[in-house]
């Protein structure tokens, strides 16, 4: 039946018409118990009326105005975010900024976009207004607070057109400044089938989602994704999951949960975080696919987490794989109910050369690595030397490129980043391809595996290095270090470029953590398997690391933090000048 509707409005209106009563959301306030349900007929009637508001709105583009939506986790975000397709409109979603976080994007992101209206609910009005009343781009805007408006019947909106551009999804800024995708309606309903066909997602199914709703993965897959499919969700807030990660896992066993995913240092919580007696008292064997989307996924992850979880009922086999970025709409690769991921142990020397050489599975020297799925049908994945444009052949390292219907349409405002990144051509003259950024090789059998980022790649004395190695070198070092909470990056010197990491204490180890030791082992681990002298260790406190809200390591902050002394250190050995530490 989705496949006759070519816009996700059609699929909202036809479901709150045939099942109005259907719950389509379920909302734990407090990670646990308290529910808010919102209905199809309930959600159609909200987002009609935002939209009656929406379209009497002045804006300075009356024929595709943007609104920005600054709204906590919950379901207001849902019915202005279905507002704003319902008239016609471009969303432009943001995490609510903190006193000292996010205010800088935020003023970043109004100014690129020309935003001239906000939306939000009163009591994020009420903490925006007390922190930001001053701020020009807080301002600048005119603001809309849509949980006030009553429910009122409205006239019928004109249906969007497959082409017409639905949101600006701004990426997170983790190698660069952020960027707004320009990402359309047909571009979010090919990628929602895509997900549907990897996953055998149907009515029957139930997700689990604590992902942030700005996000492309929260959205797309977490919101987008159940109202494709016509199945219930049940949505989290990404503080309560953090702070006690079992939260996620337990709404799986108490609403029947069959679906969800997350970044690969969730599935490390949920193990550290739980004891034996805790996952003995879960029941997952309902589970059907969770998967693992962010980078770097570590084969020790998944390991862990299977293993950990087997107690519970969950089926290794039930634990997927996937890439994906905003310019992709969210899905590139991914793996499906009859294709499960690879793991392939690999010569670490070798990788860091670019090149594949396969070893058996715990030899010494090597490095475990993860496949991640494959491109949908209608879609072309090639990996490219990005040098040349030559098309790596199977097996060898290069750029992974992509080209489909998921694919957005560029960078807002932006013609020259569009061309440098969406217009990607081969020396053969294929394309038009999306240029990712990213470094991996594939093969037909195992699929895509993804290497790092070519942006992060780190050379020193002209070897290529990737951080993710580094970071797990350094974690795996000594056993008051925190999971997934490091970062490697290079700085200048007078003798060229040279390696810095930083990492987060536990905070259990934090009073008593003997520091000069755990900076020594980190400096002898990475000797020994990387051939590397760090000029600099940092072990910071505890949240101290940058990392995006999807839970993405920011190296390109953390370094311009070390440069400016503005990391939240706790302890640092360097070998660094005094003149060079500031430059």
């Amino acid at each position: 039946m989705v496949g006759t509707f070519k816009t996700i409005v059609e699929i909202v209106r036809f479901r709150a018409t045939h099942t109005p009563d259907q719950p389509a959301f379920v909302y734990l306030k407090d990670g646990e118990n308290e529910e808010e349900i919102l209905r199809y007929s309930q959600l159609d009637a909200r987002a009609r009326t935002i939209a009656s508001h929406l379209s009497s709105t002045p804006a300075p583009s009356p024929e595709r105005p943007l609104f920005l939506l600054v709204y906590p986790q919950g379901l207001d975000f849902i019915e202005a975010f279905l507002g704003c397709l319902y008239a016609g409109t471009v969303a432009v979603p943001i995490a609510v900024p903190g006193k000292n976080r996010g205010a800088n994007k935020i003023g970043y992101l109004v100014e690129d976009a020309g935003i001239k209206t906000g939306m939000t609910t009163a009591k994020t009005y009420e903490i925006l207004q007390k922190n930001f009343s001053n701020d020009s781009w807080f301002q600048s805007l005119n603001w809309l607070i849509t949980d006030t408006i009553p429910t009122a019947e409205t006239p019928e909106f004109p249906l969007p057109a497959p082409d017409d551009l639905a949101l600006l999804q701004y990426t997170s800024g983790s190698t660069s400044q952020p960027k707004g995708v320009m990402v359309t309606h047909a571009n979010i309903m090919a990628n929602s089938a895509f997900i549907r066909h990897a996953f055998q997602n149907d009515a029957s199914s139930v997700s689990v989602c604590w992902l942030p709703s700005f996000h492309d993965m929260g959205l797309i897959d977490g919101i987008m994704q159940p109202i494709y499919c016509g199945f219930k969700a049940v949505l989290l807030n990404p503080v309560h999951v953090v702070q006690r990660p079992l939260r996620w896992l337990r709404a799986f066993d108490k609403y029947g949960g069959t679906y969800g995913g997350a970044p690969n240092f969730i599935f490390d919580f949920c193990v550290d975080r739980s004891t034996p007696e805790e996952r003995a008292g879960l029941d997952l064997h309902r589970v059907k696919h969770i998967y693992n989307a962010a980078e770097p996924i570590r084969a020790r992850t998944v390991h862990r987490f299977t293993e950990a979880f087997e107690v519970s009922g969950f089926s290794p086999k039930s634990l997927f794989t996937c890439f994906g970025l905003a310019e992709s709409t969210l899905a590139v690769t991914m793996c499906r109910s009859d294709r499960q991921p690879f793991l392939e142990t690999v010569d670490a020397n070798a990788l860091t050369d670019g090149r594949i050489i396969t070893r058996p599975a715990g030899t010494p020297g090597t490095r475990e690595l993860v496949s991640s799925g494959w491109p949908m049908n209608d879609s072309v994945l090639r990996i490219v030397d990005p040098e040349t444009g030559r098309v790596c052949p199977e097996g060898e390292i290069g750029e992974i490129w992509s080209k489909g219907p998921s694919v957005a349409r560029g960078y807002w405002n932006k013609p020259e980043l569009t061309a440098d990144w969406f217009e990607g051509y081969t020396s053969t003259g294929e394309g038009p391809f999306l240029r990712t950024g990213d470094a991996g090789f594939f093969r037909e059998k195992e699929g895509l595996f993804v290497t790092g980022r070519l942006k992060d790649l780190i050379i020193i004395r002209g070897t290529n290095h990737y951080p993710q190695d580094i970071e797990l070198t350094v974690e795996q070092s000594h056993e008051a270090l925190a999971s997934n909470a490091g970062a490697a990056f290079s700085v200048y010197t007078s003798e060229g470029e040279q390696l810095v990491v930083v990492h987060e204490l536990k905070r259990v180890a934090l009073p008593t953590a003997p520091v000069q030791d755990i900076a020594h082992a980190i400096l002898r681990e990475i000797g020994l398997r990387h051939a590397l002298a760090p000029v600099a260790v940092v072990l910071l406190r505890p949240n101290g690391l940058f990392k995006t809200t999807s839970g993405k390591v920011q190296r390109s902050a953390c370094q311009r933090a070390f440069l400016e002394n503005n990391l939240a250190e706790h302890y640092r050995w360097d070998s660094l000048p005094i003149s060079e530490q500031q430059s």
